[in-house]
């Protein structure tokens, strides 16, 4: 039995561990692969001890904030009695990081207008003139930024109250952001939907929807929808129409607010087809079952009410919007036919942008064609792109904007350009390089901590900045 005291082994082992992350620091190896979204980052032990002046943002230089300025004038300490020390001592209480951040975010948000092709927003214009007496649709494509009807939701308030509309639109058969939306209740049956879709795999190819998803029942399925009070302008609905295709000869079975069971007969044809179900009268809740095993792909549905606006989120999560590109033509113009939005927003960007990458030459190309095939099958559609939202990076002791967003942002302007079609900077409406940080540390809060993701008050923010810039133009 060996007996030998080995306890300097670990220190040897800590000793090495920590002489390779030290040399590691010192190279910078980071590494981007977009075609599969994977990044080998750099390792830098020292980040927060390392002091960067030169990048510092702002809000830490306490630009333009300090309501105390102390004069080169010799005689101004004489003259008011403040010695250097009490300088200090208020400029310290009246710029605590709570008037500092929320002061700087005042001066940094801007009212930023629509550039582009402005022209081009003319259908979803001349469409608003009409919306009291014809159903204007919107569809709000974008990754996890616009999960859980983030922005969206705000969009669409705005909208409904002033040109009509209520209902929440566009709402899938399954979802990811069921549990944090706040707009509509969505449950259905966990263990008996197929899922396929933009962000997940699709091993049997099934056509995807409009919202790059497809739903198929594995028997005994069901889904349910139910309104909310969080906005005034969903809190009930008329009409719901459900969206489906390549249905077996079956009927499915609905119910409004726990009444009693109904059955509908579904159309054959591989088209898509448009079921409208309407209850007696204005409605909070519907249920639907699905008893067949692979009876139809479904799609999702729309609660609706009088004509007016409707704004449909459309989230892709980890997406950069280059899947959108393998949405089948023939699927979309069948949409197309129900849905004729006039407006589509596209919001992409986080999951493209890394700390590193710094040509963005084949994103430009693949989201040309994205933009171009949906203006094959939307002909009189406008088209509105909001830039990446700024994204904040942990340089030294300091929160700076990631290069790569810059870069990205000019690549995002050579889209709009090449597809001629109008464009939005939210990245300078938030106000420009180094602002996220001040959202995070805003009172309240406007982002998470991850310097990435706006909160729902940020959201709601940022979904009223964009109506106003759109309705800035339409007068």
């Amino acid at each position: 039995m060996n007996t030998d005291n080995k306890f300097r082994q670990p220190l040897i082992i800590v000793a090495l561990v920590t002489g390779m992350l030290f040399a590691i620091s010192f190279i910078n190896y980071e590494v981007d692969f977009p075609s599969v979204n994977f990044k080998i980052r750099n390792v830098d032990i020292f980040s927060d001890i390392k002091d960067d002046q030169s990048s510092q943002p702002s809000i830490n230089k306490l630009d333009n904030v300090i309501p105390f300025e102390k004069k080169n004038n010799q005689n101004s300490e004489a003259a008011f009695g403040f010695p250097e020390l009490l300088f200090d001592a208020l400029n310290s209480f009246s710029t605590s990081p709570a008037n500092i951040i929320e002061n700087t975010l005042l001066q940094q948000t801007k009212k930023i207008s629509i550039t582009g092709n402005v022209k081009q927003l003319s259908y979803f214009y001349d469409a608003l003139k009409n919306a009291k007496s014809k159903t204007v649709r919107v569809a709000h494509y974008g990754d996890s930024a616009i999960e859980g009807d983030y922005i969206t939701a705000d969009i669409r308030e705005v909208l409904q109250n002033k040109f009509g509309g209520n209902g929440a639109g566009w709402l899938g058969i399954t979802s990811q952001d069921n549990t944090f939306r706040q707009t509509t209740k969505h449950t259905f049956s966990q263990d008996n939907w197929e899922t396929a879709a933009l962000y997940k795999s699709n091993p049997k190819n099934i056509p995807l929807g409009i919202s790059g998803e497809a739903f198929t029942p594995k028997g005994n399925a069901w889904v349910q929808y139910e309104t909310t009070s969080f906005k005034r302008t969903l809190k009930d609905f008329s009409i719901v129409k459900l969206y489906y295709s390549n249905a077996k000869s079956s009927q499915i079975y609905y119910s409004f607010d726990g009444g009693a069971k109904q059955s509908v007969a579904l159309k054959l044809g591989s088209s898509v087809q448009e079921l409208i179900l309407k209850p007696s009268s204005r409605a909070k809740s519907i249920k639907i079952e699905f008893p067949l095993a692979d009876q139809a792909t479904f799609y999702g549905v729309s609660l609706e009410n009088e004509p007016g606006v409707y704004t449909d989120n459309l989230p892709l999560r980890g997406n950069t919007g280059v899947d959108l590109g393998t949405l089948q033509p023939n699927m979309l113009k069948d949409f197309g036919k129900y849905l004729d939005y006039k407006l589509i927003i596209l919001e992409f960007g986080l999951n493209i942008a890394g700390s590193r990458q710094t040509n963005y030459d084949w994103y430009e190309k693949e989201m040309v064609k994205v933009i171009n095939n949906l203006k094959a099958a939307f002909p009189k559609t406008s088209f509105l792109m909001i830039s990446v939202q700024d994204k904040s990076m942990k340089k030294g002791s300091n929160f700076v904007t990631d290069p790569a967003i810059l870069k990205l942002i000019e690549s995002q302007k050579n889209i709009a350009r090449e597809t001629d079609i109008a464009y939005w900077s939210l990245f300078d409406a938030m106000g420009g390089e180094n602002s996220m940080h001040s959202w995070v540390n805003a009172n309240p809060p406007l982002a998470s901590a991850d310097h990435i993701h706006f909160n729902p008050t940020g959201a709601q923010k940022v979904g009223n900045m964009v109506a106003e810039a759109l309705l800035e133009k339409y007068k």
